[in-house]
């Protein structure tokens, strides 16, 4: 069968996997698929095991739900996941619960019915507990409005929309407004919860309290503990730091075990219970740092201790791309014997798993090839690595490999959840460049060709460009650059000063300045794209980018003619009304207004947004955005359209309801082919390719 070229409702067709869990025992895998159901435009995801040592993959859930984050109970005998089958029953309406099965089979066991859902969970390392996270009301208390006699029903019935805000951080992006409610920790003692669930489930125990929000329960080793991230600091929601605190089980008052540094994520306790491990870093260039592997102890007698300071990389999967489900982040895995722990790290382009050698913080590739690992998991034995791996040709497939410490061997392909439908597909392959702006770094880049470039014709092509800035592109698997391809576009990608993977000096070398060196850098990547490849056409260019990359278009056409059209995409235009209507803006100063605030500093804010030169722009213009984007608000897109209609520049304005920041991601199935739909119609307009049929 000849290969067909792709189609945007190709994307309704893939299957993706994501949370990869292997069995304590080390034999058997656990991890979900989701597909999407496009008559009911929704997406559907179930649980699916297999046998470590290969095999066929057999659903462990069934039905239409969303079953996500299996967890193993530590006996390997059972596996809990989150679900919204039980839709209606209770209080929780559709929000997630937490499921109990038998690894033989069975009926899957409701133990949770938290209103509002729960947002994630742990075993306790005996497997007779649990501690779960779920978003709850502060217990500070409201004034009370006095209403007249009779009125009280009327009152309230006709006031239930009314949003009544005190917190500056009242809504967050992709879970809109949080209202009072704060992020706390509730531990569950399943052995107090009747076999006849969900009737009267044992109610659990809230085991953080105060207006404060409250991350990444971890268990320690002998389950008296939980270690979680949180500032507990006054006025939370505007500092940029979090802490280590511990929690007893049994209540008392928690222990501080960090100095208020920076960001803190992702913790792990050594075997032996005595250190927690943790990802941040110190806020020494903002949030331009490398995220690093630091070491606290666990009863408060030191400070914490940077592990990774030598290794100029970031910590954690940086890569961006379309075709992953997300998921939590992995901890950072311990040796069984402390002195070794793995961690994924972002460098040069790709996501590798490395190992840190604790006593001399020697960090060691332990993966090899071009891939981003966007999930991993170990037994406890480290002897096994359950590897979630997109390449060039692939957006993700599980892998399993032998640890022989600092080296994986035998490394085995598990899954293949897309072969029929990648089989069938001509796919872009991605040539990697390099290209240096004037006096500017190598900065790394990559082109995909049109499907039908044949030696001698020229193509028109599209500069993409990333979000963040602190994130990085990889040559993975894309599949709005694969369909551009298929249609006849050439793709040029790059990863400018700014983005994450090259070392904190490259990424910080934009701190406080958008708009300089890093488009110095994007022009030079064309500028070095078409020097190479000989089949763009120079007088055929568009550039397209969402978030950072939506601000940089934005950019771009108020200060150069060279792209004959542009699609500004979830964008950041106006940096002084993004301060106070983003739901991070206000966190913006240091970046923005060198600490200083838009009244204080009207013209930095001003210098440092695209609309400010907007009366240059003469580009053809689409400009895509969410309607409940809370990160870029939508009316950062208004503006830009408004502009540019008044100044006669060719625009439309697309704007998707109930959408948020990652409708590119995770949007509304049709709402992600109707945007892949005008992408493709608006630079087929203007740049005029040749479709291969």
């Amino acid at each position: 069968m000849t290969a067909q070229a792709f189609s945007p409702e190709d994307l309704l067709k893939f299957k993706l996997v994501s949370d990869p869990q292997l069995c304590p025992l080390g034999q058997t895998v656990a991890f979900v698929q989701t597909s999407i159901e496009r008559e009911h435009n929704r997406y559907r995801s179930g649980i699916y095991m297999m046998s470590a040592d290969g095999g066929k993959p057999s659903p462990f859930t069934r039905g239409r739900h969303r079953d996500g984050s299996p967890r193993w109970s530590p006996c390997g005998k059972h596996l809990a996941f989150l679900s919204d089958r039980h839709g209606g029953v209770g209080t929780a309406g559709s929000a997630q619960q937490i499921y109990t099965m038998s690894t033989t089979g069975g009926e899957a066991r409701r133990i949770t019915d938290v209103e509002g859902g729960v947002l994630d969970y742990q075993w306790s390392p005996d497997g007779t507990q649990m501690s779960f996270s779920a978003r709850v009301e502060s217990d500070e208390p409201g004034d009370t409005v006095e209403v007249g006699e009779g009125a009280r029903r009327l009152y309230d019935r006709f006031n239930e929309d009314v949003k009544h805000i005190r917190r500056i951080s009242y809504r967050f992006d992709g879970k809109g407004y949080l209202g009072q409610k704060r992020t706390q920790v509730f531990v569950l003692n399943l052995a107090n919860i009747p076999r006849e669930a969900p009737k009267g489930l044992a109610e659990p125990q809230q085991l953080t309290q105060g207006d404060f929000d409250h991350h990444g329960a971890a268990w320690s080793p002998d389950g008296t503990r939980i270690a979680v991230a949180a500032c507990r600091d006054e006025n939370p929601d505007v500092q940029t730091f979090r802490d280590v605190w511990i929690f007893a089980v049994e209540g008392g008052d928690p222990l501080k075990l960090t100095g208020s540094l920076g960001p803190v994520d992702s913790l792990s306790w050594s075997p032996d219970g005595s250190s927690i491990a943790y990802l941040g870093h110190a806020w020494e260039r903002a949030d331009y740092s490398n995220v690093k592997l630091w070491i606290v102890p666990a009863d408060g007698s030191g400070k914490a201790r940077c592990i990774t300071a030598g290794f100029d990389r970031s910590l954690g999967n940086q890569a961006i791309g379309d075709m992953s489900m997300g998921g939590p982040a992995p901890r950072p895995v311990w040796s069984p014997g402390g002195d070794l722990i793995y961690v994924s790290a972002s460098a040069d382009g790709n996501t590798h798993l490395y190992s840190v050698q604790l006593e001399s913080g020697r960090v060691k590739q332990v993966s090899e090839g071009d891939h981003v690992i966007h999930g991993y998991d170990l037994d406890p034995r480290c002897s096994r690595a359950l590897l979630l791996r997109a390449t060039a040709e692939n957006p993700g497939d599980l892998y399993i490999a032998e640890v022989d410490e600092e080296r994986l061997l035998q490394v085995r392909r598990l899954t293949a959840a897309n072969e029929p439908l990648l089989s069938s597909r001509k796919i872009a392959w991605p040539e990697r460049y390099t290209f240096r702006a004037e006096h500017g770094p190598e900065v790394q880049g990559w082109v995909l060709r049109p499907i039908n470039c044949t030696d001698g014709a020229t193509h028109p092509a599209v500069l993409q460009i990333h979000g963040g800035p602190m994130a990085m592109y990889a040559g993975c698997f894309f599949f709005e650059f694969q369909l551009l391809a298929a249609w006849g576009i050439g793709v040029i990608f790059t990863n400018p000063r700014g983005s994450q993977g090259y070392g904190e000096d490259f990424c910080a070398a934009i701190e406080r300045e958008w708009g300089n060196e890093d488009y110095a850098d994007v022009m030079a990547g064309v500028d070095g794209a078409l020097e190479r490849f000989s089949w763009i056409d120079p007088q055929r260019l568009g550039v397209a980018g969402g978030s950072y990359g939506g601000f940089m278009t934005s950019w771009l056409i108020g200060h150069t003619d060279r792209f004959r059209a542009a699609v500004s995409m979830r964008a950041v235009n106006n940096m002084y009304s993004m301060f106070g209507t983003s739901d991070m803006g206000f966190l913006e100063d240091e970046t923005w207004g060198r600490g200083q605030p838009p009244w204080d500093n009207p013209e930095r804010y001003l210098r440092q947004s695209p609309i400010t030169y907007v009366g240059k722009a003469t580009t053809p213009t689409l400009i895509l955005h969410s309607e409940e984007d809370y990160r870029c608000p939508v009316e950062q897109g208004e503006q830009l359209f408004v502009a540019l209609k008044k100044l006669g520049v060719e625009t439309e304005f697309i704007r998707y309801p109930g959408e948020s920041h990652g409708l590119s991601r995770n949007g509304k199935p049709w709402h992600r082919i109707h945007r892949l739909e005008h992408i493709l119609r608006w630079f087929n307009r203007h740049l005029e390719p040749e479709r291969d049929d």
